[in-house]
């Protein structure tokens, strides 16, 4: 397949389209005596991912891991004592076993998703989750914007190994050129894109990544006026920001 005049787009589900409930998280600091809004742990995951992308540009390997669930690091970034932060971060945690806790959304992204389908954009998802995505895309109601589901966990590849993403490419038989990926993570969705040929959007809802190389757009309400100007004049984006990055010696991401 050569260039197609409106690219493929590839789209991340968590963070992007999905998210953690973060009411049900604000209910858990709640029990524990420390009322924190949902926007307040909104805000913190993606402070959480541009502390990781720093670290990474910064450093040029991977951060120690937390050490701790995800739901306790999100629950101490928003002001929670370490304590209370352990008790509502095992309670998140036991629910997640149960139902996955990223299974929220926002009305705008139906209405974005739905102006990209009816501007002529085919669409499918990449995602690091746990065999749960497809399902969670359906529990609210946004599944049928999207042809194929690729879950890390279900083809035993992720992000930012390359693989996951030539997979979906030849699977949808598309060339890098013929599509674009769309996430939240700088380092995972940006530079694995990138190491398979793909040009990247990266999404930064709270503007922290400013004079970082590359396209940054807020979200995805963004996409349906930015691609018009990409498709008329590709040459004049850099699509490509992390192509020649590579991590130190005995690094191994995703």
């Amino acid at each position: 397949m050569g260039m197609t005049t409106k690219p493929y787009l590839l789209l991340d589900a968590g963070g992007t389209l999905v998210f953690i409930d973060q009411d049900y998280l604000a209910h858990l600091a709640d029990l524990q005596g420390f009322p924190v809004t949902g926007w307040r742990l909104h805000d913190e995951h993606f402070r959480l991912i541009h502390w990781y992308d720093t670290y990474v540009g910064n450093h040029r390997k991977l951060p120690p891991r937390l050490g701790k669930p995800y739901a306790q690091a999100l629950f101490e970034a928003a002001g929670l004592p370490l304590e209370a932060a352990e008790k509502a971060g095992e309670m998140a945690e036991a629910t997640h076993g149960e139902r996955n806790l990223w299974t929220f959304t926002f009305p705008w992204v139906r209405e974005a998703l739905d102006g990209l389908r009816q501007a002529g954009y085919r669409m499918s998802i990449i995602s690091n989750s746990d065999g749960r995505v497809a399902q969670q895309l359906s529990d609210v109601d946004l599944s049928h914007f999207f042809e194929r589901v690729y879950d890390s966990a279900v083809v035993g590849s992720s992000k930012p190994d390359p693989h996951i993403f030539q997979l979906a490419l030849s699977d949808l038989d598309l060339e890098p050129g013929d599509a674009l990926y769309v996430g939240d993570m700088y380092y995972t969705d940006v530079w694995g894109a990138n190491r398979a040929g793909m040009g990247a959007v990266h999404l930064d809802p709270l503007g922290l990544y400013g004079g970082w190389p590359g396209v940054h757009l807020e979200d995805v309400r963004q996409l349906v006026g930015w691609l018009p100007g990409y498709v008329a004049a590709q040459e004049a984006y850099d699509m490509r920001p992390l192509s020649r990055f590579t991590l130190r010696p005995g690094q191994r991401p995703g």
